[in-house]
């Protein structure tokens, strides 16, 4: 399962509420199960459209099982929303939720630790492996930083040094040394929807959220003079022709 596949629901019953990750099968046969057999189907129909309209908005689907039970549902859009899920940052309820693990869909819990989280939205310790990748970096291309964020290359100053925008905040800043990974789970099989590819870097250089107030002249021709000096050095290790 991918992640954009996934449902975050809320399950209110007489005011108690517990959060759990469901596939779009489950949650149908979760709501057919509710609902009465006259009814079934039309309002479950009802529901699903109404739930994949919250692929392109921030909201959720409430629907009203009975007098004193609803479920609350959306698709998850990325894994700052997810984890903000987890950790109990977000507009679905006002209450404090407790996770169920137990009525989760199998595939979601694969896709927690695919992301590096457990049930809270806290990191993994040594369940993933990273793999480098070779890979070119390329001027207005998103790049998925496996800490969850996505950026904009701006620039790429570099082979390895990018000037970036995070998407989710409008910060500027140049990230030094980045190089990409696949991500997957140490132990046992995995799908290839668990192999997580996206970047890190080394350091990373915050210049706020002004462009205005960022003279790119002057960090195009320092980073340019960086990889000069690297090419020199590699060169220098590099046989001379014969």
């Amino acid at each position: 399962m991918k992640l954009k596949d996934m449902l975050l629901v809320i399950d209110n019953n007489r005011g108690t509420e517990c959060k759990y990750l469901l596939g779009v099968e489950d949650y149908m046969a979760a709501l057919f199960k509710a609902f009465k057999d006259s009814e079934a189907e039309t309002e479950v129909i009802l529901a699903v459209k109404k739930l994949c309209q919250t692929k392109e908005s921030s909201g959720c689907v409430k629907v009203y099982l009975t007098a004193d039970r609803t479920f609350s549902a959306r698709f998850c859009e990325n894994a700052r929303e997810l984890k903000d899920f987890l950790m109990g940052v977000h507009g679905m309820t006002g209450r404090e939720t407790v996770f169920d693990k137990d009525r989760c869909t199998k595939e979601c819990l694969e896709v927690l630790t695919a992301y590096d989280m457990d049930c809270g939205g806290h990191p993994l310790i040594g369940k993933l492996h990273y793999e480098k990748q070779e890979y070119t970096f390329r001027q207005g291309e998103t790049l998925h930083n496996l800490n969850g964020c996505d950026y904009c290359v701006l620039m790429a100053l570099n082979e390895r040094d990018l000037f970036l925008m995070a998407l989710n905040s409008g910060q500027f800043l140049i990230a030094r040394d980045t190089r990409a990974y696949a991500r997957y789970p140490k132990e046992g099989s995995y799908s290839p929807d668990s192999i997580i590819r996206g970047i890190e870097w080394d350091h990373g250089v915050y210049l706020g959220n002004d462009l205005s107030k960022i003279d790119l002249d002057s960090i195009q021709r320092e980073y340019a003079s960086d990889r000069d000096a690297e090419q020199d050095e590699s060169s220098e290790d590099e046989e001379p022709e014969r």
